[in-house]
């Protein structure tokens, strides 16, 4: 259950990627591809290039801090697309499972950094937990152990900071086309 878990936190994050790099219907994006092309070197990734250009126009995320870890969030907006979210994360969860046996040097060829990073959290002991939620999922990490809150609270960071490198830019006065 905990690699379930650890797996649909990937998948959360990675979903905040794709809507950061762009709509499917928008003209090729050059982030897009540049993000396919990495997550095909993950092992864990690669599962889900398949189903994001579909899934991340009608995709939202929420990564929470809580007192003793952090949660993460997806919905899905379009109900017709719930059941391809959840099987996306069932499918990515045997791809978790099998990255959090793996020896520590083959984790860093095979894994990106954000898989690296949440099997850490897992291997430093963290709970996990996960649900499927009506429209998405909630993943839990959380531990009573300050050393692992410390883990959970970087990872919890990270996620944090890669979200906010996504997020489209509003247009602001200072952004719009002067005219003369």
């Amino acid at each position: 259950m905990t690699k379930k878990v650890i797996l649909m936190a990937l998948f959360v994050v990675l979903a905040f990627a794709l809507v950061w790099a762009g709509d499917k219907k928008a003209a090729p994006n050059p982030q897009m591809e540049q993000w396919k092309a990495e997550a095909m070197k993950c092992a864990v990734c690669k599962n889900m290039v398949g189903s994001m250009e579909q899934l991340m126009p009608v995709m939202k995320m929420e990564v929470v801090k809580l007192d003793n870890g952090m949660a993460m969030t997806g919905a899905i907006t379009d109900p017709k697309l719930v059941a391809t979210y959840h099987g996306v994360c069932d499918k990515w969860s045997g791809a978790f499972a099998a990255a959090t046996q793996m020896a520590d040097d083959k984790a860093k060829t095979d894994l990106c950094q954000h898989c690296q990073s949440m099997r850490g959290v897992v291997k430093a002991g963290a709970q996990a937990s996960y649900g499927k939620t009506k429209n998405g999922d909630l993943l839990v990490f959380s531990s009573n152990d300050p050393a692992v809150q410390a883990k959970i609270s970087d990872f919890h960071g990270q996620c944090v900071a890669m979200m906010s490198q996504m997020e489209t830019p509003k247009e602001t006065k200072s952004t719009e086309k002067k005219k003369y």
